[in-house]
């Protein structure tokens, strides 16, 4: 993928981000809990919140929070390993930080995740969710023809840490070397 490509991709990721946050504010705004209007024969719009993860399973919103910081930290530290050289796994690493980022926001700000697009009258997503999933099928195609990216992204060798593993190693020195002055 060549740079213009790569800012293109960032920058329609960052514009999927900001539609998906105003569309969740409109469905807050104009929809009723579970009411439905039709976009497409598949699709409807709806107002669903989303107490919990996926499926509606109840998590406490604290424990999902850290868990998604967690998680976002995580993925940040590996794209800034591939950033230079494969950015397919960036861009893919990128969405499902912007999806995750928009789902906390919204689970701290309202207390519940704002699912609006309902697909086949079965399952209820919101603009995050594609988000996510984009992302992650980004990083399992680019990296199918080779199975040593997929590890190295996971599990990167000792030189090739993650500006975050970096920082925190840097202030584990710190704090052992002031200990013995």
């Amino acid at each position: 993928m060549r740079k213009p490509a790569f800012i293109i991709g960032t920058i329609g990721i960052l514009a999927l981000g900001l539609i998906d946050w105003a569309m969740k504010q409109f469905a807050i705004a104009r929809f009723d809990d579970g009411h439905t209007t039709p976009i497409l024969p598949f699709i409807d719009l709806i107002l669903h919140k989303n107490p919990g993860i996926t499926f509606d399973i109840p998590i406490p919103i604290p424990i999902i929070a850290i868990a998604t910081i967690g998680i976002i930290f995580f993925l940040v530290d590996r794209a800034s390993i591939p950033y230079k050289t494969d950015h397919a796994v960036t861009i893919g690493v990128f969405a499902i930080i912007v999806g995750a980022t928009n789902n906390l926001i919204d689970r701290l700000v309202h207390g519940f995740t704002t699912d609006y697009l309902m697909l086949f009258n079965t399952s209820i997503i919101n603009g995050s969710d594609v988000l996510i999933v984009l992302g992650v099928a980004a990083i399992f195609w680019y990296t199918r023809n080779n199975p040593h990216a997929l590890r190295n992204f996971i599990q990167p060798s000792p030189p090739n840490y993650g500006v975050i593993s970096r920082l925190f190693s840097s202030i584990i020195r710190f704090v052992r070397n002031s200990r013995h002055r």
